[in-house]
């Protein structure tokens, strides 16, 4: 009896042991999102530094091509057009409504798995407030989790991306600062379930929390 009480014991502790390896094995590497128009997500928006929810914005797919991913952005409650942004294959993006990017906020490098950095720099433009920055951009890949949002519970693979920007020295309407986005990207969605944003100056003090949450999705293939 000592025996089996002994053997059942080891058992349990190896599956213990095993367990955080088995997870991990059990995905493989996140592959580039493959969208298609029909595609869509809605999120909420909420205001985490005023603690309120903002509006629920659904983005829709409406054509891709040798630009990249084209979105239109709308108000979930009217189907009011808010704006149109562009993002490249990757998903990452270009065109935010005012604001341009180039090449493209790397926000994402594909395939992801757990431990992958990556560093790049973009531009950023607004052109209608004739402002300009220089974004310095480190990401990393941690690990994956299950994340609930109101659109559900999802696999996905969590990924922290940091950017020191600063403002075109000739052009007194710059600013400087760091933003960090967190982001949890589900393969099964070519999107994030969720994306949590913060923005500080140069002293480190934050200005801005934002956060979005998938509600609801839509895979037209």
């Amino acid at each position: 009896m000592r025996n089996s009480i002994t053997l059942k014991s080891c058992i349990a502790f190896c599956l213990v042991l095993a367990g955080p390896f088995a997870l991990a094995e059990a995905h493989l590497p996140a592959p580039m999102p493959t969208p298609a128009v029909g595609d869509s997500w809605t999120y909420q928006y909420t205001d985490v530094w005023k603690g309120v929810k903002g509006n629920v914005n659904k983005m829709e797919v409406t054509a891709i091509d040798n630009a990249g991913v084209h979105v239109e952005v709308r108000r979930a409650s009217s189907n009011a057009l808010v704006t149109k942004q562009l993002f490249s294959a990757e998903m990452n993006p270009v065109d935010r409504g005012a604001m341009h990017f180039s090449p493209s906020f790397a926000r994402y490098a594909f395939p992801l798995t757990p431990g992958k950095e990556w560093s790049t720099e973009v531009t950023g433009d607004n052109p209608k407030q004739g402002k300009h920055w220089r974004y310095t951009i480190k990401g990393k890949v941690l690990d994956w989790e299950k994340i609930k949002a109101p659109a559900g519970e999802f696999d996905a693979i969590k990924v922290v991306v940091e950017a020191l920007y600063r403002g075109d020295e000739t052009n007194s309407n710059g600013g400087n600062g760091q933003l960090t986005e967190t982001v949890w990207f589900a393969p099964e969605l070519n999107n994030f379930v969720k994306l949590d944003y913060r923005d500080t100056d140069w002293q480190g003090r934050i200005f801005n929390r934002d956060s979005w949450e998938l509600t609801s999705y839509v895979r037209a293939k």
